[in-house]
């Protein structure tokens, strides 16, 4: 196969499960060849700048650093 012709037509006659493998495959092929190597963590890139502080998060966790230095005690 060397066409996009060939290709699309031999993918119409697969079965469904190969279909999703296929798309998964080529999910992955795009987002290897779109995300230049930074040398980081790929999957993490598009959190960058996406930070927003949670002060129930934050409360949270104050709680449990007081039960575990309690368990401690």
């Amino acid at each position: 196969m060397s066409t996009v012709a060939e290709i699309e037509s031999a993918i119409e006659r697969l079965p469904l499960p190969e279909v999703a493998r296929l798309a998964a495959w080529l999910e992955e092929f795009r987002h290897c060849r779109t995300v230049p190597d930074s040398g980081g963590h790929h999957d993490l890139d598009e959190f960058i700048g996406t930070w927003r502080e949670d002060a129930g998060f934050d409360a949270a966790q104050r709680a449990f650093a007081q039960v575990d230095e309690a368990m401690w005690k």
